[in-house]
């Protein structure tokens, strides 16, 4: 008896997501447009922006570090040089 409820109750949320798809997807922000609207472009770039943000930030700070390291081994080394003269 407990199976057969936990059945009725699974097929029932399924009919269920089933009958709301359509609903679903017109719920998104690129199916509502019209075919040439702008606004899905501007919708697209800002995703790419979103997207690109960490690998630019991940970038910059890698960058600097790289500078810092690079600018304390050219010190070093011409500070080694005046030093063997």
């Amino acid at each position: 008896m407990k199976n057969s409820s936990r059945k009725a109750a699974v097929i029932s949320i399924v009919s269920v997501i089933v009958s709301a798809a359509p609903r679903i997807a017109n719920a998104c922000a690129m199916c509502g447009l019209s075919p040439g609207d702008s606004a899905g472009h501007a919708y697209n770039t800002s995703v790419l922006f979103m997207l690109a943000g960490p690998y630019l930030t991940f970038g910059s700070i890698a960058g600097l570090v790289y500078m810092a390291y690079w600018r304390t081994t050219r010190r070093e080394r011409k500070s080694a040089s005046t030093t063997k003269q």
